[in-house]
């Protein structure tokens, strides 16, 4: 997994004291576009921006090993964070790149994050100084074999203001793993099956302002995660690069009253799909 932060953007959180605040990107400006791009399609490109991973847009590489997903917003739209889940591009793509356009006959310019160089399937995010462009999207180049797709975001993060210091567990790997052992009657071990891979995590959050979890932008996210909507979230962006595609795991989003002068707390309990 890989955050790309654009330099200038890296410049901005340093100086506002946010670098390693938690970002969560939810709100995909993608969906319910009809994505078009390069390559032929295998599975409709429409998959990767459902918002789900098990059905994934499935793409033959043109002759030139480049395979894409366009995405055209109908009008210049401001985004900061592109993001990418649920696909195969660490067996099958040399790199990845957000790029985007104006105008449709424009040339296609890089976001100025990346690019990334994927060296497994895990997420793959690009964060980078916000541009205006209709036209936006992921250009994979050096593609070997059919490029699979789950999940493809464009849109506006949120920042947490708030830094998490201690009591989160990342998942480093998998912490998700059911297994089916095979035991002897003599108590060797004969070899173990995987049934099930994946991580959870839980965050706590303690004194954030009442205005902030009062906002119209905080409270569209809390309903959003109460009812299960898949996002990305990055728990200390810049200082390791965890990203993760998440999505409800537990209780809901209830933010309490703890003091002083109104601070609120809140607890996210987590499900990530990991996939190395």
């Amino acid at each position: 997994m890989s955050i790309y932060i654009s330099p200038g953007l890296a410049s901005t959180l340093s100086t506002a004291g946010t670098s390693n605040n938690p970002v969560i990107a939810w709100d995909n400006l993608a969906s319910g576009t009809s994505p078009t791009g390069i390559g032929a399609v295998v599975q409709s490109r429409a998959f990767a921006v459902t918002g789900t991973t098990y059905d994934r847009a499935v793409i033959t590489p043109d002759g030139s090993s480049q395979a894409s997903i366009e995405i055209d917003l109908g009008s210049n739209t401001s985004i900061s964070f592109a993001s990418v889940a649920a696909h195969n591009a660490g067996d099958v793509a040399g790199a990845f790149r957000i790029q985007y356009k104006v105008l449709a006959g424009d040339a296609w310019s890089d976001s100025g994050s990346g690019p990334a160089v994927p060296a497994d399937n895990q997420a793959v995010a690009f964060y980078f100084a916000a541009v205006s462009a209709r036209f936006w999207r992921i250009y994979a180049t050096s593609v070997t074999a059919n490029l699979e797709i789950g999940v493809f975001f464009l849109g506006n993060p949120v920042t947490l203001p708030r830094t998490i210091y201690q009591g989160y567990a990342p998942p480093i790997t998998a912490n998700v793993v059911d297994l089916q052992s095979r035991v002897s009657e003599g108590g060797n071990l004969l070899g173990s099956s995987v049934v099930r891979k994946g991580s959870t995590a839980a965050a706590s959050l303690t004194l954030v302002e009442d205005s902030y979890l009062r906002a119209d932008a905080w409270k569209a996210f809390q309903r959003h995660f109460n009812t299960g909507g898949g996002f990305f979230w990055a728990w200390r962006p810049t200082k390791y690069g965890d990203i993760f595609y998440a999505w409800r795991s537990g209780g809901v989003i209830a933010p309490s009253n703890t003091g002083p002068k109104a601070r609120m707390a809140f607890d996210m309990a987590m499900r990530f799909y990991d996939d190395a």
